[in-house]
């Protein structure tokens, strides 16, 4: 029996030492990478292939409460050791701590920055200022608050320190709202690097255009987020991150404190820290424990991490307020809350991401294209590699290929200039065939003119056209052409309800406007709507079919048409208006003519156009928009009788009644909501505690 026993346990040994490498390894991979994909304009970050891995994790260097850390060229990391009122010196390849700055005495460093020289600035909180030592950690000087009249009564509690290659200061500020302070090597107050931009909510417009004076002065102040971090990279470059909005809180600025990163970046409004590696690559932190990383030109990559807390795992954080590169392309990063450094190693997908990137950058395309090919194989839906691919393309000249990824990464921009070369590339080889159609089109014009002096050819076109007319439906479908050149004229028919008896004399045919002919085009107007909206070309397609509501497009389609029938019709009936229900009815249809001719046009022209060309389309609806606006200001004008000034003031009392009329609807919907929401409860309760 103690033999059985013995075996049993040699085994349980032995199963639980093959399983510890299984363990350790699922271990490695708690740290998921997600990665970016567009999808009719909007952002989804699905899971792609581990990027990093978490690494070392050091735990016993007594830190308290870290809040920056800073790593040379000799991989020294300076650590803010805040709750300890240190810098400490960890060396990451001895895996050690190496001493601490103890040259002057510090109260709440929050901020440090090593220049390329070794000098060693701290951004003291506690001691409101900034130390400066030397490379041997020597005490060298203090700079205190500026005292130039231009810095006023601004605080001076510097939290955060980056240095450019001339000794200037860049120093992020606690609660400063006019931005970074920039001081010079002596210390002198050079003037605010940038600031950010105040953003007022929809609300607040309204307050700063209704309220007067005093009430303005008694609402709270709106000023703008703070920058929480700044970092100056070797060719002193200055970046900066803010808690505020998605697409500003990472700025790459110029020498006037400009954002490079136009239109934004793709972020979060939480980012506490960011540096950037000897080839470009940014890295951000966020206080939600995710790491950001994005190219040079603000591209984003890929993401990873995870806030969580009351569990001890690597490379998940409860607090994430710094993170700085190693040498070797390995992450650091600190928990603020547990003390703890954690390293993040980066894996062959990584890698193969940044070859292909450098690749790319230096020229080499066909290299380049071969990498990113590579990546696409390892993800098939990466807009990253789609982008890369089609980038390498396109430098090759091989123009037609880029176009499919770049319409998979949605990069309507690229795509564009692909696009312009491709189109050129037609019209050159077809221009010869143009010039001859133009020319047989010209010539066959001069003889028919010549062979058909008495117009019998001319008449017969016309006839054909007025037999169209004369089919009851179809005539009275296309009579919206004419109303749409003669407004006033055609309105006048509808009020009267039928052809003036000398354009039936000169035969002009009998179309008019009717019931039936104005619901078929409402019907048309909707589909020509639909097919505007679902239709274009991709540089113009933001929307994808499968993203839209229909139900709610149909349903808000003809509930505007709707209210606006009815609501003129109430309108006009108080203000002693001519126009019947059926006349009013009537009255838009006969006016989108131009609307939906324009909106056609856009559709078709939009498969041959680049963004350069993107001003003709607007053009072209606003003219449509304008025509048939016009069309329904002559008809409200003729049907009803009104003069000018009336059909104005019915149109605002249409569109007060028609907002007022959602309005109800709205209220009604909420409520009867409700009271479903209460039935259902009520019902509940009975059926658990008296049945």
């Amino acid at each position: 029996m103690r033999k059985i026993k013995t075996l049993t346990s040699l085994i349980l040994a032995v199963c639980v030492l093959a399983l510890v490498p299984a363990i350790n390894a699922k271990a490695s991979a708690t740290v998921y990478t997600y990665t970016l994909e567009i999808k009719s304009g909007s952002y989804e970050f699905p899971r792609t292939q581990d990027a990093y891995l978490p690494d070392k994790t050091v735990t016993d260097l007594g830190l308290s409460k870290p809040s920056d850390i800073f790593i040379t060229e000799d991989d020294i990391m300076y650590i803010c050791d805040s709750g300890n009122n240190r810098v400490l010196l960890y060396d990451i390849k001895k895996d050690e701590a190496v001493g601490e700055i103890k040259g002057k005495p510090l109260k709440t460093p929050m901020g440090v920055f090593v220049t390329a020289d070794g000098t060693v600035y701290v951004a003291d909180n506690g001691a409101k200022a900034i130390l400066k030592y030397s490379r041997d950690h020597e005490f060298i000087e203090q700079f205190g608050r500026p005292s130039e009249p231009s810095f006023s009564d601004t605080n001076f509690d510097p939290i955060k320190i980056a240095v450019d290659n001339a000794g200037n200061m860049y120093i992020v500020g606690e609660g400063v709202y006019n931005g970074i302070i920039q001081l010079a090597p002596t210390g002198e107050f050079l003037g605010y690097f940038a600031v950010n931009r105040t953003r007022l909510s929809f609300s607040q417009m309204l307050q700063k255009v209704l309220f007067t004076r005093d009430q303005l002065e008694n609402l709270s102040m709106t000023v703008p987020t703070t920058f929480s971090n700044i970092y100056v990279d070797k060719d002193g470059i200055v970046y900066s991150t803010s808690m505020s909005a998605e697409e500003n809180s990472l700025k790459k600025h110029n020498t006037s404190g400009g954002n490079m990163f136009k239109g934004g970046i793709v972020g979060w409004n939480d980012m506490t820290d960011v540096t950037v590696d000897k080839n470009g690559i940014i890295y951000v932190s966020s206080q939600r424990g995710y790491i950001e990383i994005y190219s040079k030109d603000g591209e984003f990559i890929f993401e990873f991490g995870s806030f969580l807390t009351g569990t001890d795992i690597a490379g998940l954080f409860t607090s994430l307020p710094t993170v700085a590169v190693s040498t070797n392309g390995y992450i650091w990063a600190a928990d603020g809350d547990k003390g703890y450094l954690q390293s993040f190693k980066p894996t062959d997908y990584a890698n193969m991401i940044y070859s292909a990137m450098g690749l790319y950058e230096t020229g080499r395309y066909e290299e380049s294209l071969t990498a990113w090919s590579e990546v696409l194989r390892l993800n098939q839906m990466s807009v990253l590699a789609h982008n890369g691919v089609g980038k390498a393309l396109f430098h090759a000249q091989r123009y037609e290929e880029s176009l499919e990824h770049f319409e998979v990464a949605e990069n309507r921009t690229y795509f564009s200039e692909a696009f312009w070369e491709v189109r050129n590339g037609v019209i050159q080889k077809a221009l010869p065939f143009v010039f001859l159609s133009i020319i047989l089109l010209i010539v066959i014009s001069l003889v028919v003119k010549r062979i058909d002096r008495k117009g019998v050819i001319r008449a017969k076109r016309s006839a054909i056209g007025n037999k169209l007319l004369d089919i009851p439906v179809l005539g009275d479908v296309l009579y919206m052409f004419r109303v749409a050149r003669h407004p006033n004229d055609r309105y006048y028919d509808v009020r009267v309800g039928n052809v003036r008896y000398f354009e039936q004399k000169k035969g002009l045919g009998h179309g008019k406007a009717t019931v039936i002919g104005a619901t078929i085009i409402y019907i048309l107007a909707f589909i020509t709507y639909m097919v505007y909206r679902t239709g274009k070309g991709f540089i113009y397609q933001y929307v994808s079919v499968e993203d839209m509501d229909i139900a709610g497009t149909v349903a808000g389609f003809f509930v505007l048409i709707g209210l606006f029938i009815i609501c003129n019709w109430l309108v006009t009936s108080i203000n002693d208006g001519d126009g019947n229900l059926k006349t009013v009815y009537m009255l838009p249809a006969y006016a989108l003519a131009p609307l939906m001719i324009g909106m056609l046009l856009i559709v078709v022209l939009s498969y041959s156009m680049t963004y350069n060309e993107s001003f003709i389309l607007t053009i072209i609806l606003i003219v449509s928009i304008i025509w048939s606006v016009v069309n329904l200001f002559c008809g409200l004008m003729n049907v009803h009788d009104y003069t000018f000034k009336e059909t104005v003031k019915s149109i605002i009392m249409t569109v007060f009644f028609m907002i007022v009329a959602m309005i109800i609807a709205l209220i009604i919907t909420i409520m009867v909501e409700q009271l479903l929401n209460f039935i259902t409860s009520v019902g509940r309760e009975l059926v658990l505690n008296v049945i």
